[in-house]
């Protein structure tokens, strides 16, 4: 038993440096932004390239623990529908990380939750019975962390694609009027701008850079930010470019569309704020009011009371 809390502190240890690793996709797509910036001036990024001058998680740690993943990831059973979920929502999440490694990743920290609850049960001197019931308290924490985590970070993601959204598609717009065709005012803002929406349009610019068709790689990018304005955007640009309408038309008033609904979404958040006041109002203020007015008037209370 001695040996079951180290044990499990090194499990969790690990899992936490893994979940650090796991947001490393956004680095490595500045770090190329900037080496493709640098290319373009003709200079040579040694220091970027040269793999000693990497850091050590970067060089020795984080392939390690890849690896791990992928061995435990790759016995775990997971069925297609399960798998192509958790992609999905890994993509919709911006996680460069594979879905096996992952739900690997999710299963160890579990189970060193798991143990270390059981072992504090053990540490307590409680009872057999109890000491299962902590360890499942554990297990059914770590399941819901875990979890939530991913849908959280999900939600957040999407807010941030949607408020990015208008900045984008103005400067997309300045950019083809300035007479550029899309692909370079695509590449342009990528090369300019940082955030999660640069990230996703990082990619599908990309592909069409490496060949992919335009339509297919806006379609996949629509995919992974799974929002309905970043569908109807890629819809209107697919179209314009099929029936060889203005593109700079098209981006105006797909960016005041989606402003708009911006700004909707604004005022209906600031509209619920009043209703939401009324949770703590009602918990924490009144009851604080009722004690300070009625504060002095219950030893007067009590005597009467006492007295009948």
């Amino acid at each position: 038993m001695k040996f079951i809390l180290p044990f499990s502190s090194a499990v969790l240890v690990f899992c936490i440096v893994v979940m650090l690793l796991s947001h490393t996709g956004k680095r490595t797509i500045r770090l190329n932004k900037r080496l493709e910036s640098v290319k373009e001036l003709g200079q040579k990024p040694k220091d970027e390239l040269d793999a000693m001058n990497l850091p050590f998680n970067e060089r020795f740690l984080k392939p390690m623990l890849t690896r791990l993943l992928g061995y435990i990831g790759s016995v775990l059973p997971m069925s297609r529908k399960s798998l192509k979920r958790l992609t999905d929502q890994l993509s919709q999440a911006g996680i460069r990380m594979s879905a096996r490694n992952y739900a690997a990743m999710n299963v160890l920290i579990i189970l060193g939750l798991t143990i270390i609850c059981g072992y504090i049960g053990i540490l307590l001197k409680k009872p057999p019975l109890i000491v299962a019931l902590f360890a499942l308290g554990g297990f059914y924490a770590g399941y819901a962390l875990r979890r939530f985590s991913l849908t959280s970070i999900i939600t957040k993601r999407k807010n941030a694609l949607q408020s990015q959204m208008p900045e984008v598609l103005d400067l997309l717009s300045v950019s083809v009027s300035a007479g550029l065709g899309f692909d370079q005012a695509l590449a342009y803002v990528v090369s300019k701008s940082e955030g999660p929406l640069i990230d996703e349009l990082y990619v599908a610019q990309q592909e069409i850079a490496l060949g992919r068709p335009r339509k297919d790689a806006l379609k996949r990018f629509a995919e992974r930010c799974n929002i309905e304005e970043i569908r109807l955007f890629v819809s209107a640009v697919v179209q314009a470019d099929e029936l060889g309408i203005s593109m700079q038309n098209v981006l105006t008033a797909q960016a005041q569309m989606i402003r708009t609904a911006h700004k909707q979404r604004v005022e209906e958040a600031a509209m619920k704020i009043p209703i939401k006041l009324l949770i703590p109002l009602v918990l924490f203020i009144f009851p604080v009011i009722f004690i300070i007015l009625l504060g002095p008037a219950i030893p007067t209370i009590l005597q009467t009371l006492g007295g009948l």
